[in-house]
């Protein structure tokens, strides 16, 4: 069972490092110091229900439907191509800095509701959740599924926190807009080039 459940941890934590739309809205509520206790509680506890849907059910089914595979593959193929412009734009017109001080002023509620938004409405995460994590579970037995699901959770968990906690730490050095810019055009390659691994998933 430990074996399984370093299994689950390793898979989902390769999955859940890439930059995508849900951790760069992690780093920036860090950088900000707004509410970040409550951000990565959000971010957990949705990849929590959306890994338990892809190790206990619905990704076995998932995986059977070509055509599902492919509408979610290009939902998630538009959110990523938009979430890199938004980057690029901002590093462009050096917005995102302006964007890290107002988001300091930014209520707990409204917090709350963009991160389970991003948690919940990205069909990136589902993707990882149904189509990976899924077919990698989908042979285990029921006790193998559940030590592989709570190692998955494990890594959610500490990536989620550590993250969060990390950029808040490191927010001193991220008063200059300049270094805004080139994170966000860091960001921006790094979406673009997931959208494009995901076209060829999408596509093969």
């Amino acid at each position: 069972m430990l074996f399984i459940y370093i299994n689950g941890f390793v898979l989902c934590l390769s999955l859940i490092v890439a930059i995508g739309a849900q951790n760069l809205f992690i780093i920036e509520q860090g950088l900000a110091k707004n509410h970040i206790f409550w951000v990565c509680l959000i971010s957990f506890l949705g990849d929590c229900l959306i890994i338990a849907l892809g190790v206990f059910g619905i990704g076995s089914v998932v995986i059977e439907s070509k055509y599902f595979i492919m509408g979610l593959g290009l939902v998630g193929i538009i959110f990523l191509l938009y979430y890199g412009a938004s980057s690029l734009k901002s590093a462009i017109k050096g917005t995102n800095f302006a964007k890290i001080s107002q988001a300091k002023n930014t209520s707990l509620k409204q917090t709350v509701l963009k991160s389970a938004a991003l948690s919940l409405l990205n069909p990136h995460v589902y993707i990882d959740a149904f189509v990976i994590i899924g077919a990698f579970s989908i042979n285990f037995s029921n006790t193998a599924q559940i030590a592989f699901y709570f190692g998955a959770i494990t890594a959610s968990f500490l990536w989620f926190f550590s993250l969060g906690y990390i950029c808040k730490a490191l927010s001193r050095f991220f008063t200059n807009p300049k270094i805004w810019r080139i994170l966000d055009f860091c960001v921006a390659l790094m979406m673009l080039y997931l959208a494009y691994l995901l076209m060829m998933f999408v596509l093969k």
